[in-house]
């Protein structure tokens, strides 16, 4: 009897030990901040600030780095030299539409609408990795303003960014495979520098972001990035499949 009892326990003990180490103790949401200035409002043109934030909820030391490096990045986008530290996303919007209203006051008739359009979409890629993009325009006056996009790619079991040639088990090759799709897409047949591109010893370089959708891996070149700003950003687009063969198994498999 008392080993029928011992083996039940063990069994129940298993059962306990495979859900746990399956659950994922890491849980995010979005929250969404939204500030408007009353200040020169013309036809709804007004100056505003938009903000989606990824929010990690769980245990604790590991969504505490991934929340920091949240609003770190987003903390950079808004700050105003002699800006006091804060770790609000409220107050950093409340700043950015003051600062609007105080350039206002000062030059009256000068000063367009302000702009902060901050959003993003995020998801698990597996049970080991969260992938953050992030869409951003920050306008504050001049000839245009900053149009961007940045990824991060969190390791769930550390709450630590993880470096982008660590997401690759064959980097080496998946640069070679990419570097042919990039010249065959953006139909390049002469140097770089002669096709209007900056690399950087006219050698091609992956981009600083790039991210996984459904069925694409995206390479995605900011504004300035490789090129002049009235070429915008530079897209490129791989098919998932071709790409899978070159991933770090211990960031993609569950």
């Amino acid at each position: 009897m008392y080993s029928m009892k011992k083996i039940v326990l063990l069994i129940c003990l298993s059962i306990a030990f495979v859900s746990c180490k399956k659950e994922n103790p890491i849980a995010f949401s979005t929250k969404s901040y939204d500030y408007k200035s009353t200040i020169n409002c013309e036809k709804e043109n007004c100056t505003y600030v938009h903000i989606e934030i990824p929010f990690a909820s769980g245990k604790e030391n590991i969504v505490k780095p991934i929340n920091d490096s949240v609003f770190s990045f987003v903390n950079n986008l808004l700050y105003f030299e002699n800006d006091k530290k804060t770790n609000s996303y409220d107050t950093l919007a409340q700043r950015f539409i003051r600062q609007y209203d105080e350039t206002s006051r000062v030059f009256p008739n000068e000063t367009v609408a302000w702009e902060a359009n901050i959003k993003t979409t995020h998801e698990n890629l597996s049970e080991h990795t969260y992938q953050m993009v992030w869409d951003y325009y920050i306008f504050t006056g001049g000839a245009h303003g900053l149009q961007a996009t940045k990824v991060f790619f969190f390791d769930l079991s550390t709450g630590k960014t993880i470096p982008t040639k660590d997401l690759f088990l064959n980097f080496h090759g998946f640069k070679t495979y990419a570097e042919t799709e990039f010249k065959k897409q953006l139909n390049i047949k002469t140097t770089y520098s002669e096709a209007g591109f900056t690399f950087k010893d006219n050698a091609f370089e992956l981009p600083e972001n790039m991210y996984e959708t459904k069925n694409e891996w995206i390479l995605y070149y900011n504004p300035y990035e490789i090129a002049p700003y009235v070429l915008g950003a530079s897209v490129v687009k791989l098919p998932k499949e071709k790409v899978q063969i070159f991933l770090n198994p211990i960031y993609f498999k569950n």
